[in-house]
């Protein structure tokens, strides 16, 4: 297959099941020494999708079914199992309505065939704590390849972030860079799986924080 259409195709009633795995590395250095910790969020949502009006846009109900907190040897139960956030979503992945602010979307796509070694961009704003303004990443996607994957067919999409350099107040700098992939089922349009790393140093005098935040996502079960 040489050209294929980057898309959701959300039907009502489907149901799917994406576990997922937030960790964090984070660094201390220090007068030289370097002083570590690790902590990870391992949950289970749905997505189930209430309805598809005549435009495209669906309404997909997500609910938190179970997750742990993990930092060193303890383990807690995620503070917010079994919330549900109802959004609506356009068939390129672009979120239109959230009921509650969230800080996770699925990739979003440009429209129009794609072929292989297609690239696009698109930008991403993040809130720092001391500054008006949001941080604009320009993230990068490459149509890397076409692919089997558990007996489906899949776009493999390679997906980076430049390192991004923003003053924080004077002296104090951050940096962040990202790198990652994705496999999407073009033929049932959904996300089938997702690695982001994101690295991000705050250099301040005499110290540089670093940490190092893996972001995975896998389907797990469908329902239709």
């Amino acid at each position: 297959m040489d050209s294929i259409y980057l898309e959701y195709k959300p039907k009502k009633g489907d149901l799917l099941t994406y576990g997922n795995m937030i960790e964090n590395q984070q660094s201390i250095i220090e007068k030289g020494q370097t002083k570590e910790n690790i902590s990870k969020i391992q949950f289970v949502m749905t997505q189930e999708t209430k309805d598809v009006d005549s435009t495209g846009i669906a309404t997909v109900d997500i609910t938190i079914k179970s997750g742990v907190v993990i930092s060193g040897e303890k383990s807690v139960p995620l503070p917010n199992i079994g919330q549900k956030i109802t959004m609506k979503m356009k068939k390129n992945g672009e979120i239109v309505y959230t009921s509650v602010p969230v800080d996770f979307s699925q990739p979003s796509f440009p429209e129009g065939l794609k072929q292989k070694k297609d690239r696009w961009t698109s930008v991403s704003k993040i809130n720092i704590q001391g500054k008006k303004e949001p941080l604009e990443l320009n993230y990068r996607y490459i149509l890397w390849d076409i692919l089997k994957y558990k007996g489906m067919d899949v776009a493999e999409i390679k997906v980076s972030c430049p390192e991004t350099v923003s003053e924080i107040q004077e002296g104090v700098n951050q940096k962040i860079s990202a790198t990652g992939s994705t496999l999407f089922d073009h033929l049932k349009g959904r996300l089938v799986k997702s690695e982001v790393e994101t690295n991000t140093t705050v250099e301040v005098p005499k110290s540089d924080l670093i940490v190092k935040t893996r972001v995975s996502v896998k389907l797990e079960l469908i329902k239709n």
